[in-house]
């Protein structure tokens, strides 16, 4: 065996601490929400996590990785299905989820993960498993039940998902210093939860939106 292929096998055979990982996967997702995708940097995560660029190199060698593996702790992120006994709890409880789990930071790091995917499949299919599947599962087993206790639903939950994170991306991409309302503010839900479960004489359904 020459030199070179032991330093090689020896250098395979190292495995990275696993306690790393989750200070790695912070520092990336710290680094994206302060500086978006160009702030992103192998040496700039390396720095933030306190580890060597040689340790980072060994497990995740390019920022592409390391994208991945932010967009993975993101996607594994969702709950589990939601059953309050109404359509109308179920998706206000879905909507506070969406809102505990998207606020600060991992919002931001959303919007510029979705900015990136648009030039990266493997990128894009994770995040539209991960953000959009998984709001669409959520929805289809609310409007299943809802359907199954004879109300009458006339939204997909394709379409609904659209209209859920594209409240998201919008109130993430396009806050201003005048607007503080954050994620699902009261009006976003009332709107949100007429259009998908809503009917003309379902009044008051949604709440009344934030004057």
């Amino acid at each position: 065996m020459s030199a070179d292929a032991g330093k090689a096998r020896l250098s395979r055979g190292r495995p990275v601490d696993a306690g790393l990982a989750p200070m790695i996967v912070e520092a990336v997702l710290a680094l994206l929400a302060e500086s978006g995708y160009a702030g992103l940097t192998t040496a700039a995560v390396a720095k933030r996590a306190g580890v060597s660029t040689a340790t980072l190199y060994r497990r995740w060698p390019s920022k592409r990785d390391l994208l991945l593996a932010a967009a993975g702790q993101v996607a594994g992120s969702e709950a589990e299905d939601i059953d309050t006994g109404s359509t109308e709890g179920d998706l206000r409880e879905l909507f506070a989820h969406k809102r505990r789990l998207l606020s600060g930071r991992i919002g931001a790091t959303v919007v510029a993960l979705i900015g990136e995917s648009a030039h990266d499949p493997e990128l894009a299919a994770i995040m539209r498993t991960g953000i959009f599947d998984a709001t669409r599962e959520h929805l289809a087993a609310i409007l299943d039940r809802a359907r199954e206790r004879g109300e009458q639903v006339n939204a997909d939950a394709a379409s609904a998902a659209c209209f859920v994170v594209g409240s998201v991306i919008a109130r993430v991409a396009f806050a201003s210093g005048e607007d503080d309302g954050g994620l699902f503010p009261k009006s976003d839900v009332a709107l949100l939860v007429n259009a998908i479960a809503g009917s003309p004489d379902q009044q008051g359904l949604g709440g009344e939106p934030e004057r």
